[in-house]
């Protein structure tokens, strides 16, 4: 009996009496709930019972074919409420005057929920099989992409949301994406050499792990706004740095910002990636005849960098939450669409800014740890040999 995909499928059967659009005349109006039956039809809610059925039948079955099928039927979900998402939506617009809005509600996202609790529980029970575990990922979010494409999800609120922001969508998406890549590349380099410096020296050991634990400890908010005052004086001061766009205000203290915020856990890392090689290794090699800088070049990083490489991922992931606050100091980025939905009190533009941030680290995520499975599969090799 899989608990996991049980919790994930009854959460799953909860969603479908729950509504899942909130209907509004207009975009800053509230809206009426509506569950499946009241917008896409009593079909659609009896083909998604029988679906989570059978999910929660196979997860009394932990048989290789069991497992795959739980994986195809919670994937037959996934597809199956995109559809319904698009009939839905369709039909609530048809019926509402010309400004309606058709918002996702909690049956909507309590079934994505379920959803991938329950495919992440079939991918674990088929982990030995390759072709299966990749097809159980990827199937929904290919589904998703064609339903998107295709123009099925245009009545949807986001969607309308995204088709009137498109190019200051795209804008602050890559300023985001601009605001993470530098302050992580910047902040990957002094993290490295503080932690080789802490590995080699005690004291600054000390020195480099108090500051950056400190700085940890500071509000994110806070930081920007201590950075704003030096760096406006220093602006005002010298012309020089206005003309190379460093001011108060914008990407200068958002960048630095983050490379303050992305320091600990590259400097932690590399620390312990160093110190964490067995000493016999190192002997073996000073009896080769390596000089330190050989020993340091030839063993010492190709052992550390995976290690070091899960550091950078960590940061990486944490700055592209961190980013979203830069926005208050006019340094742009996704965070803009969730602090003007705020401030207009249109939920629609909040989630609209939420998802594309909740799919950026997701991504960064899983590319950061190919590149670390991949690295780790070269040091595997490279021992061997």
């Amino acid at each position: 009996m899989d608990r996991l995909t049980i919790a994930g499928s009854l959460m799953g059967l909860v969603s479908i009496g729950l509504n899942w659009f909130n209907f509004k005349p207009s975009r800053l109006e509230s809206g009426l709930g509506q569950t499946i039956m009241g917008s896409a039809g009593w079909v659609f809610a009896v083909l998604l019972f029988t679906l989570w059925m059978l999910c929660l039948l196979l997860s009394f079955r932990r048989q290789l074919a069991f497992s795959v099928m739980l994986g195809l039927a919670s994937n037959a979900v996934l597809i199956a409420s995109f559809t319904i998402i698009s009939v839905g939506a369709s039909n609530l617009i048809k019926e509402g005057p010309e400004s309606a809005r058709a918002s996702p509600a909690l049956g909507m996202w309590l079934t994505f929920l379920a959803c991938y609790i329950v495919i992440f529980s079939a991918v674990r029970r088929v982990s030995g099989h390759r072709f299966l575990k990749y097809l159980m990922m990827y199937m929904g979010p290919a589904a998703l992409i064609f339903f998107i494409i295709s123009g099925s999800f245009d009545n949807l609120s986001l969607m309308v949301e995204f088709a009137a922001q498109r190019s200051r969508f795209y804008q602050e998406f890559l300023n985001h994406v601009y605001l993470v890549a530098v302050s992580v590349a910047l902040g990957s380099f002094l993290g490295i050499c503080l932690g080789i410096l802490a590995a080699i020296n005690r004291k600054i050991k000390n020195m480099v792990f108090f500051i950056t634990n400190i700085t940890q400890t500071i509000p994110s908010l806070a930081l920007f706004g201590i950075l704003m005052v030096p760096l406006s004086a220093l602006s005002f001061r010298f012309e020089i740095l206005r003309e190379m766009g460093i001011r108060g205000i914008g990407n200068t203290p958002a960048i630095i910002a983050l490379v303050i915020y992305s320091l600990l856990p590259v400097v932690r890392n590399t620390y312990t990636s160093i110190k964490q090689i067995d000493p016999a290794v190192i002997d073996a090699a000073k009896g080769m005849g390596m000089n330190r800088f050989q020993v340091f070049k030839r063993v010492q990083v190709p052992l550390s960098v995976p290690i070091v490489m899960e550091g950078i991922r960590i940061a990486s992931v944490q700055s592209v939450g961190l980013a979203v606050v830069a926005t208050l100091i006019g340094a742009g980025g996704l965070g803009w669409f969730i602090f003007q939905g705020l401030g207009q009190a249109a939920h629609d533009m909040v989630i609209f800014g939420t998802i594309p941030i909740i799919a950026l680290a997701l991504f960064t995520d899983r590319i950061m740890r190919l590149i670390i499975s991949w690295l780790a599969q070269n040091k595997s090799k490279g021992g061997a040999q």
